[in-house]
């Protein structure tokens, strides 16, 4: 469990050092000072929680602490002990960045809980922070793995529209990468801070899709026994994905026809309706062309999705994909189950290039996690693949022995070949589809012997 750091700022001595023990006692870790400029010190040299600091302080006092401390850690948590209790005072600060105040006398149980508050309010933001960062770092461009031209297309769609409002329809198969394409779409764009928010439309009937869509007032029907804010309303500024798409109902189509032409959503009982300003992107595995002939979608609707279409090709149609994507996963799992496995014999990417994968990306994945947990050598070996994986494909005849393994460090060559071929030599797109700088990408060309 974390053991937050509180720094206390009081001149009184036996109140600094009455507060220091009751800290302690609960578990923080407490740097006390008695004058602003120790603090600030303090402040530049330590990564603090908090600062529970007096107002009235020799030298600089507690305002003047908080707007430096402020300018140092925006999101460094402030609360102010004052004696001097009136509204004004304790305004000031909230308007100065304080989290919250306390008047002198105060009750140590009163004090623990003010603080209580505060801190749990910079673990949320942190939690946040964190997962962001997370998010960021998964959903990178050199995440998408593949060389092959359907996916270069990709690519250069994802760069053309990442930074535009245009509506997004990605098709392709279960398991082919569709909301992967969506993520990177948003993280990659300068919506990357506002929020994102998926809603898988298959999972949900139409009444129940509508109020978490557009959410519902109070009365609206029963249950309904407050007002509730909808995706789309949460998601202002940012992007909703609306995956399986295909199949939402006949009524609720209209709605989302009235959200896409006007931006506008009307909660469910309500006779108002409400401006948003969300990047939408949908998602289907169904022909929807051929839903919209049967009139089972709305082809107003369809038409109004159909403005930038990203098609993703199956596993089958992109076997050359193949091995970059074991390697990529392999890395990824390989390190999550703290396994040294640097390469992947040749018989195994026989066997993986030759299965149909009816799962796609999503099926391949799995298959490498498995056979990380598997393997007991450095190598992936036949040994490790289950058997749905081996059992149905060809066993590899007249292997080269000599030459079992493709080395990580090939395949990047053979990938940024591909690359180069692809944009005609063009670095700056290259780079860019690599999701590297071009300095970086001349330092690994010269690295691999790249010409």
């Amino acid at each position: 469990m974390k053991k937050y750091k509180i720094l206390l700022v009081e001149d009184d001595e036996k109140m600094n050092q009455g507060l220091v023990y009751v800290l302690s006692k609960q578990g923080y870790a407490v740097t006390s000072v008695d004058t602003g400029e120790k603090a600030l010190e303090q402040i530049k040299g330590t990564g603090f929680d908090l600062v529970l600091s007096d107002l009235k302080l020799p030298g600089i006092d507690g305002s003047q602490l908080l707007r430096a401390a402020k300018q140092y850690d925006p999101d460094m948590m402030f609360i102010m002990i004052t004696a001097y209790g009136t509204v004004d005072t304790a305004v000031a600060a909230m308007k100065q960045g304080a989290e919250d105040y306390i008047l002198k006398p105060f009750d140590m149980e009163e004090l623990r809980l003010v603080i209580q508050k505060a801190l749990e309010k910079r673990a949320l933001f942190l939690r946040n922070i964190r997962l962001q960062r997370q998010l960021e770092k998964k959903y990178t461009f050199d995440n998408i793995v593949g060389t092959s031209e359907a996916m270069m297309g990709v690519f250069k769609t994802i760069n053309f529209v990442k930074d535009a409002n245009a509506t997004v329809l990605i098709r392709g198969e279960t398991g082919t990468g569709k909301e992967l394409v969506a993520r990177a779409i948003h993280y990659n764009s300068h919506k990357a801070s506002k929020p994102y928010i998926p809603v898988n439309c298959a999972a949900l009937n139409e009444n129940l899709l509508a109020s978490e869509l557009f959410g519902h007032v109070k009365g609206a029907f029963t249950g309904a026994v407050s007002d509730k804010t909808g995706f789309f309303e949460a998601a202002d500024g940012g992007t909703i994905f609306l995956d399986e798409i295909g199949d939402i109902g006949f009524g609720l189509q209209q709605a989302l026809l009235r959200t896409l032409e006007n931006r506008e959503i009307q909660p469910v009982g309500s006779h108002e309706t409400k401006k948003v300003s969300v990047r939408i992107i949908a998602a289907t595995n169904k022909d929807i062309e051929n839903m919209v002939e049967q009139g089972s979608f709305r082809k107003d609707l369809y038409y109004r999705l159909h403005v930038v279409i990203i098609d993703l090709p199956p596993l089958r149609e992109r076997k050359g994909d193949i091995g970059l994507l074991a390697y990529h996963f392999l890395r990824q799992y390989g390190a999550a189950n703290n396994k040294n496995i640097t390469a992947i014999s040749r018989a195994v990417l026989q066997k993986l290039e030759a299965n149909p994968w009816p799962g796609n990306v999503r099926e391949l994945e799995n298959t490498i996690e498995r056979a990380t947990l598997f393997e007991t050598s450095q190598k992936l070996t036949l040994d490790s693949l289950p058997l749905a994986v081996t059992r149905t494909t060809a066993d590899p005849e007249d292997v080269d022995v000599t030459n079992d393994t493709h080395t990580l460090e090939q395949l990047h060559k053979h990938h940024i070949q591909k690359i180069l071929e692809k944009t005609h030599h063009n670095k700056t797109l290259a780079s860019r589809l690599l999701g590297i700088d071009r300095s970086t990408l001349w330092r690994i060309m010269n690295r691999l012997n790249i010409k």
